[in-house]
């Protein structure tokens, strides 16, 4: 933090000692500890708070943020060459699912940020593919 920057602000010391803290100066002596090649244990001293407890807010602030930026679905995009015709012609046309023999593709973003991508024609081992893709667990 920069040395102008205003200190941890203390709300309330209750009959034990123990101290609340201004959330909102709280919240942006964090911010400064997650900023690259800080010391929290520096900044910590220089606000007269316990290392421990401000690791303790990091942790929670990096969870919080892990939390809502994980997305439990996994986005599809399908992709059809199939010019503009009615779908109950489409349906008419198509195949049994047994017997088809062009290449499907599937696409899938995971939630720990690998792009997987599976190209066969083998429609039981897609469907077998994207089953377990929806079971995959989040936060890991």
């Amino acid at each position: 933090m920069d040395e102008d920057a205003p200190k941890l602000q203390v709300r309330l010391v209750g009959r034990d000692g123990r101290r609340r803290y201004d959330p909102a100066s709280r919240d942006q002596l964090v911010a400064a500890c997650l900023e690259p090649g800080v010391s929290v244990s520096r900044l910590a001293l220089e606000h007269g708070v316990n290392a421990n407890l401000v690791r303790k807010w990091v942790k929670r602030a990096r969870e919080k943020r892990a939390l809502t930026s994980v997305s439990a679905f996994v986005p599809v995009q399908i992709a059809s060459d199939i010019c503009s015709s009615s779908a109950s012609d489409r349906l008419m046309e198509a195949e049994p699912l047994g017997k088809r023999s062009h290449a499907s593709k599937v696409s899938a973003l995971l939630p720990n940020g690998v792009n997987l991508t599976v190209e066969c024609s083998d429609v039981d081992g897609l469907a077998a593919i994207i089953g377990a893709l929806g079971h995959v667990q989040t936060g890991r």
